[in-house]
């Protein structure tokens, strides 16, 4: 089996890509991987190379690959976006791989009445590793890109730039105005960009939902069971990649 490195664009120049970091770790110390042998580089933003270890004893920090072949592989339609309210310990991680292995195109971590705690950087770095990670395993092109942390408005302030504005809601006072998630997407078969707005552990409070309403968010329901927000992020993105058959 051909191995996965991810090489940030920056470091692709002709016909040679440069290995760092921890990716350069792995091929080096974990793989033990030698000059000649031929790996899989990704540079997240739809381009996959085949390329040839070049060296990996001359440079402690780096190493080189030679490219043997390129493909280029566009972003398939809709995209989707996870505006995910943060929840505690360590739930994000499993969101963040599933959602990428489901095709999600970028994810927000966010802020709002019931989730106030603030990662810390080493823990959003480790949430990058995660989202690359992900990206390797399930052999996609293009890397989903992961925000920085911002609050609730501000995720709000962005919702007209999509065609879809998903607010998961399973039980407030505008529950009578819910529908199921399927019956939405159904109505437009042909979307280019969605936003799901999942709540965290508390889910979103009642004013929190009239705001998103008032911004053109359509409250939806996965089902009649209430889910743990990191089942109902995956559930959401998933049924989204099922309609849309990506």
């Amino acid at each position: 089996m051909m191995h996965t490195f991810y090489v940030p664009p920056p470091q692709i120049q002709a016909d040679v890509a440069i290995i760092t970091g921890s990716e350069q770790h792995h091929l080096r110390n974990v793989l033990r991987m030698t000059s000649g042998e031929t790996i899989r580089v990704i540079d997240g933003q739809g381009n996959i190379y085949t390329a040839e270890v070049l060296n990996t004893d001359t440079n402690p920090v780096s190493s080189a690959a030679r490219i043997l072949t390129h493909e280029f592989h566009p972003q398939v339609l809709p995209s989707l976006t996870l505006f995910q309210g943060l929840p505690k310990n360590d739930k994000m991680t499993l969101i963040l791989q599933k959602t990428t292995e489901l095709g999600i195109t970028q994810i927000v971590p966010m802020y709002s009445a019931h989730a106030l705690q603030k990662p810390s950087q080493n823990r959003y770095e480790r949430w990058h590793r995660v989202v690359i990670s992900a990206t390797k395993q399930c052999k996609r092109a293009w890397l989903p890109e992961l925000c920085e942390p911002q609050t609730f408005e501000a995720s709000l302030a962005q919702s007209e730039k999509f065609s879809h504005r998903l607010i998961l809601n399973p039980q407030t006072e505008q529950e009578s105005r819910t529908q199921h998630i399927k019956t939405v997407l159904r109505e437009t078969p042909q979307a280019t960009a969605i936003a799901f707005f999942v709540g965290p552990e508390g889910g979103f409070s009642n004013q929190e939902v009239a705001t998103a309403v008032e911004n053109g968010c359509i409250p939806v329901t996965l089902g009649t069971n209430i889910l743990r927000t990191e089942t109902a992020a995956i559930v959401a993105v998933a049924v989204a990649a099922y309609e849309y058959q990506l």
